[in-house]
């Protein structure tokens, strides 16, 4: 083997060296960006998972509030219903409450012109 055979020999292992550090360097990084990938992949899943869970309980939330509403516009229906039953009671009372009084004056010309007759 001549010097420049074995000069070659040697930049050839130090290439080969170099190469094998950086492919150890590769896989290292490969392993922390796995690493990382996996990290953001979980935290997504969990995001996932609580945004699916705020989505149910923001529906949730939408069909409690539509149920209140329909319960307060029934009870609101319920009240005016009661409110004019109630001004139709009144209606009612206060014409015989004004026929009685239409007696009572009936009555009273009769006993005042019956009293005035008598000497």
């Amino acid at each position: 083997m001549t010097n420049a055979d074995s000069n070659r020999l040697d930049r050839t292992e130090a290439i080969l060296e170099q190469t094998v550090e950086l492919v150890k360097s590769i896989g290292q990084r490969t392993d922390s960006n796995a690493r990382a990938i996996e990290a953001l992949s979980d935290e997504l899943r969990t995001f996932q998972v609580e945004a699916i869970r705020d989505r149910s309980r923001l529906y949730q939330a939408m069909a409690d509030l539509a149920q209140a509403q329909a319960l307060m516009a029934q009870t609101h229906a319920q009240f005016q219903q009661n409110i004019y039953q109630r001004q139709s009671e009144l209606d009612t009372r206060q014409g015989e409450l004004s026929h009685r009084q239409g007696e009572i004056v009936e009555i009273l010309k009769i006993l005042s012109s019956t009293t005035r007759q008598q000497p």
